[in-house]
This record gives C-alpha cells, sequence and structure tokens, in this order.
C-alpha cells in the first residue's frame, strides 16, 4: 500500500533511536559515577542493603578513630604511673637507708624532707594527670561499654598517697559506729560480744578516795570517781541495790542497738536508802590501741532517766599498766530527762595501750528508791597528730624519722609498689587489647567496603559494552529513518 499521510518506517526508526537514546542514558551514567545504584529506581533492595553497609563502615572506622585515642590517654597515664614508681622506688631507698642504725636524727630530718616532696608530687601527678581535659588518676576515670561496638572496658583507680599502700588495718576500734549489730556471742551468764566490744551486765563498784573500785574491769579494779557523791547521794555507789530489775539478770542482757548507736540500760532496780547509785552494765573494746600523749579520743553520747536519772562514767584503761583516765562522769539531779547527743573529746595525756570502757548507771534523785536509766553510744574515734610506726598503712602517712617507722615505711612503699605496678601491667595489656581490636575493625571495615563494593558500585567492562551497544542502535536508528523518509520520494514519480 502507497500511502504518504502515515511513514511507518519513519515512525518505527524514530521510536528505536528514541529508545536507544534512552537506554543510552543509564550507562553513561553509571561510568559517570562509578556506582550502579544511583537512586532508588536503580535497585530498592540494593540501595537499602548499600546504606545499612555504609553505617556498618562508618561505624568501624569511628571504632579505629576511638581506639586509637584510647591508646594515646592510656600511653599518658601510663607514663604518669611511669614517673610515679621511679618515686616510690626513691622513697623505698630512703626507708631502707633511714633503716640503718648509724644516722642521726638530723639525718632522718633530711630524709623526710625529701620524703615530704616525694609524696606530694606523687600527689600533684596524680590529680593533674589529664588527657584533653579528662583526669585519668584521681579515680574517676572509667570505660565502659559491653553493648557497644569494639569498645573495651577499663576503670583507673586513684593513685594519691592517701589511697596506696597497706588496707587490712584498722586506726579506730573496730565497729566504732555500731553499726554492726551482730553476731552477738554469749560468753558467760552476764557478758555478751558483739563485733568489737564486750558487755557486761553487772553492777559496777568504783573506788572512792584513794581506793579502787572492786569490780574487776579488763584484769584491773575499777578506777577511782573523781565525784562519788554528787548531788544528795552519800554513800557513792558502794551500796547494792535491794533489787537488780534487768541487771545481773539471766534473761536480759543489759544493751541494745538504738538511734545509730550502742544503748546500755537498766531499769526495775529498787535503792535500799534513797538517793543511791548503781552503776552497771558497760561495755569494753576488745582490742587496745596505741594511743599518743596528745591524740585525742572522742565519741558521741546522750543519757536517759526512764525511771529516774542517770548516772554515767567512761575512761581509758591502760592494758599494759593498768592505768586510767577518766573521759566522762556526769549525773544528772532530777528524774525523767533525756540528753542530747553530744560530742566527748578527750587528750590523751599517758602514751599507752588503751582500751575504751564505757560505764551506764543510774541514780535515785527523787530519793523515792525507784531506779532505771539508758545510756547511749556512738562514733567512737581516735583522732592522732601522728600515726604509730605500725599504723602508717598509706603512702601518705609514712616517716622515717625513726627506724621502726622506716622498716615499716619499706612494708608499704613495697606494697605500693606492687599495686601501681600492677595497674601498669593492666594498661599496657588494655592498650594490647585496644591494638588488636583496631587491627579486627579496620579488617571488618574492608571486607563490608568489598561487600558494598559488589552491591552499588559500577561494572564498567559491562556498562562500557552497553552504552556502546546503545550508541550503534542510536546510529542505526538514525539511518533508518533517513531511508525511511527518503523511500517515499517515489511516490512523486507516480505523479510525473
Amino acid at each position: 500500500m502507497t500511502v504518504i499521510n502515515t511513514n511507518s518506517a519513519a515512525l518505527l526508526a524514530r521510536a528505536y533511536g528514541q529508545k536507544a537514546n534512552q537506554n543510552m542514558l543509564k550507562p553513561m551514567e553509571r561510568l559517570s559515577s562509578g556506582l550502579r545504584i544511583n537512586s532508588a529506581s536503580d535497585d530498592a533492595a540494593g540501595l537499602a542493603v548499600a546504606n545499612k553497609m555504609t553505617a556498618a563502615i562508618k561505624d568501624y572506622d569511628m571504632s579505629v578513630r576511638n581506639s586509637v585515642d584510647t591508646i594515646s590517654l592510656l600511653v599518658a597515664a601510663e607514663a604518669a604511673l611511669s614517673e610515679m614508681n621511679a618515686m616510690q622506688k626513691r622513697l623505698q631507698e630512703l626507708a631502707v637507708q633511714s633503716a640503718n642504725g648509724i644516722y642521726t636524727q638530723k639525718d632522718r630530718d633530711a630524709m623526710e624532707m625529701e620524703l615530704y616532696e616525694l609524696v606530694a608530687e606523687i600527689d600533684r601527678i596524680a590529680k593533674n594527670t589529664q588527657f584533653n581535659g579528662v583526669s585519668l588518676l584521681d579515680g574517676t576515670y572509667s570505660v565502659s561499654g559491653a553493648a557497644g561496638r569494639d569498645i573495651v572496658p577499663i576503670s583507673l583507680g586513684e593513685f594519691a598517697t592517701s589511697t596506696v599502700g597497706r588496707y587490712w588495718a584498722n586506726d579506730t576500734f573496730e565497729n566504732s559506729t555500731f553499726d554492726q549489730v551482730g553476731p552477738i556471742t554469749n560468753v558467760s551468764t552476764h557478758v555478751n560480744q558483739i563485733p568489737g566490744w564486750e558487755i557486761h551486765n553487772t553492777r559496777v563498784e568504783l573506788g572512792q578516795g584513794s581506793t579502787a573500785g572492786t569490780t574487776m574491769i579488763g584484769g584491773y579494779n575499777a578506777p577511782i570517781d573523781s565525784t562519788p557523791t554528787p548531788h544528795s547521794n552519800v554513800n557513792g555507789d558502794n551500796v547494792p541495790p535491794g533489787t537488780f530489775g534487768t541487771l545481773e539478770n539471766a534473761g536480759q542482757t543489759g544493751f541494745g542497738f538504738e538511734e545509730g548507736g550502742l544503748k546500755l540500760f537498766s531499769s526495775g532496780l529498787q535503792s535500799v536508802n534513797g538517793f543511791d547509785i548503781v552503776h552497771g552494765p558497760y561495755v569494753i573494746s576488745q582490742t587496745a590501741k596505741p594511743i599518743t600523749a596528745g591524740d585525742v579520743v572522742e565519741f558521741d553520747w546522750k543519757s536517759a532517766g526512764t525511771n529516774d536519772a542517770a548516772s554515767i562514767y567512761a575512761y581509758l584503761l591502760n592494758v599494759d599498766t593498768g592505768a586510767t583516765q577518766e573521759l566522762i562522769n556526769f549525773t544528772q539531779n532530777a528524774a525523767g530527762i533525756t540528753t542530747n547527743w553530744a560530742t566527748q573529746s578527750t587528750n590523751v595525756s599517758t602514751t599507752g595501750n588503751y582500751k575504751f570502757v564505757f560505764i551506764s548507771g543510774t541514780y535515785d534523785a527523787t530519793g523515792g528508791r525507784a531506779l532505771g536509766a539508758e545510756m547511749y553510744i556512738d562514733n567512737v574515734n581516735i583522732i592522732r597528730n601522728r600515726l604509730p610506726a605500725n599504723m602508717q598503712h598509706l603512702v601518705s602517712q609514712i616517716s622515717v624519722q625513726s627506724v621502726l617507722e622506716a622498716q615499716n615505711a619499706t612494708n608499704v612503699l613495697t606494697e605500693s609498689l606492687y599495686q601501681t605496678s600492677s595497674v601498669r601491667a593492666q594498661i599496657g595489656a588494655v592498650i594490647n587489647r585496644y591494638q588488636s581490636a583496631i587491627d579486627g575493625a579496620t579488617m571488618r571495615g574492608m571486607d563490608m567496603r568489598q561487600a558494598r563494593s559488589r552491591v552499588r558500585d559500577a561494572d564498567f567492562a559491562t556498562e562500557s559494552i552497553n552504552l556502546a551497544k546503545q550508541q550503534i542502535l542510536g546510529q542505526a536508528s538514525q539511518a533508518m529513518l533517513a531511508q525511511a523518509n527518503s523511500s517515499k520520494s517515489a511516490v512523486l514519480e507516480l505523479l510525473k
């Protein structure tokens, strides 16, 4: 059929030419960008996978960067600890040197000056060692992140001289705050023990004038009461009660725990004459502590006249000589009074090994013969001007001013060197672990990049073939379009 209105061949050639030109754009885009997936329409699922891989790669890269920074931080901490180690070794040299008996006190004073400066420098390093403003050796630095990627937990302790050394000894009396309320051990009918203390639910008779008391406490006679006959009392406490009530009662312990402290109590007693004083029960520390003249002992106390008035007494007992030092001697002058908590502080007058003794008691202030009272004790402390050699447990406490102190300092510094060296070893191990983490994260990142490339990147050989193919098709379409247009010119021959 010969027609001129519709050139089907030209239309067909044009359509294929447009299609070839359109198909040519995709290989050109991929060859220009290097990516097989340039938009979601190229491969929706592949784009989602590639994006997740890209996020993982960034995660691995950041973990490597963080690990490198952490290694730098640990190197800074280890360098500071290395310097501390050097100073601790010098301190140990001074301690060994001072322990030699050939030196005078002036020589040891000179060594003490160097010791003091070295200890101060160790504290300065512990306080000021930082990395990017982060303190490292003051006990605040730690990294944790078990759920994170390539995060290795680490914690650096405090390395001030007040925290390194020996920790197993106690400077004050055991259970000095009476937080440990048990176990309670029954020693005999009227004697019970709690951690650090022994309570006797028995009557105590203090001494008067120049005569010591008849009651044996801690292996020695009870001390002489400096005010044996207060207020209306005339006999002191040497008259036993007519009725003992809870005192020396096999069914009673005479103590309890209230208001955070230890309570000694007695109730249901009856005086014989009226205005009598009855002391008991009492508590004594189980172990003695060396206390130097000039040191201060202190404790918190209060009293309550439950059946009448309270009469309390406390003292230090030198376990080597039996000598005593009165700490408190207080008798209420009226019944039913409860005092507020108060702190009693006393300067120790003589050096010795001491136990604390607290004696509760009651006074018949009304003359009505009913007796009973309570005594509360808490926070028993020793405030020392200078620790004894065997209590200098921390580097901040050591001294080389005597042979005994120097020998003790040697042991303390040996322990502190071990502690510091152990942390240095830990830091070295963690640095190596972080390095392994860096290697692992780097390899995983590389593998992920290769996997992403297979999903996302363009294959240049394939795309070049596709481009060449579409270019040839486009050129062929143009040629056929020309042929189709020229083929209709034969119709004109019919009109001649």
